[in-house]
């Protein structure tokens, strides 16, 4: 005759093996964050944060602010210096940016343009990674540029861009393939119009003049969109303004300025 004991343990080891089924099909529903990517709650950010590319200023960024301020959105502005010798120097420089706008325990989105998106990978390579929400990069190398891999060693090239510039090549040790995607929900708005004549000899098309739209494409984005707009100049267009605003409330584009798919 089986004791007591031995009959009460079946509905415990049955009710803990539906437990542990239900857990694994909420994690391939998507109803828990995998390990490493922030969950993303839907309630709005306490504020957004801008990073500007290379050999630019938060200035360049100025009429990006204005237009999401108007939107509703609180801005921090950082600028750092971008024409230094590693990129851990420029995330270390945003991090006491975010600390300076008041938000080191606040929740934040990310706009970046350009080699801000690489800073943005590096900022949460480091020792205190923020507590980021979602993330809009424009136009961001994050394959690289062919065009570095020609100017790269010249004189002038470092001397008017800092030595990140030469280490944002497509090769496998180059900068763009260091660190990983953004750990939180992110998408790519990518420029199609050039006036830069290098893009159009040495990028694939279709570029920006600086950067492939290949280039732009970054494993684990959750949209990817494409306007006629060059590299230098995708900040400043509204309708771009309209699509950032977009993804940071819902997590997607609305697509009103005729982008393609995803």
């Amino acid at each position: 005759m089986r004791g007591a004991g031995a009959l009460a343990t079946r509905p415990l080891q049955r009710t803990h093996r539906i437990a542990c089924l239900a857990l694994i099909a909420l994690v391939l529903a998507g109803g828990l964050a995998p390990e490493g990517v922030a969950e993303d709650s839907g309630a709005p950010a306490d504020a957004v944060v801008l990073l500007h590319g290379l050999g630019r200023r938060a200035i360049d960024l100025a009429v990006l602010a204005t237009r999401l301020e108007a939107r509703g959105f609180r801005v921090c502005n950082i600028d750092y210096e971008s024409r230094v010798d590693s990129i851990e120097i420029a995330a270390a420089e945003v991090s006491d940016g975010i600390r300076a706008c008041g938000l080191a325990d606040a929740q934040v989105d990310f706009v970046t343009h350009s080699l801000g998106a690489l800073v943005l990978r590096a900022l949460y390579a480091g020792p205190v990674p923020p507590r980021g929400r979602r993330a809009v990069l424009l136009a961001p190398p994050n394959g690289g540029s062919e065009i570095v891999e020609r100017l790269r060693g010249l004189t002038l090239f470092d001397a008017l861009l800092g030595p990140l510039a030469s280490q944002l090549g497509t090769d496998g040790a180059d900068l763009p393939s260091r660190y990983p995607p953004p750990p939180i929900p992110f998408a790519v708005i990518a420029g199609d119009r050039w006036i830069n004549p290098l893009g159009a000899l040495w990028l694939p098309a279709p570029h920006d003049g600086t950067v492939s739209v290949a280039s732009t494409r970054l494993t684990g984005m959750s949209d990817h969109l494409v306007l006629p707009y060059t590299h230098t100049f995708i900040p400043y267009a509204e309708p771009v303004a309209d699509e950032v605003a977009a993804f940071l409330r819902t997590g997607r584009f609305i697509r009103g300025a005729g982008g393609g798919p995803p």
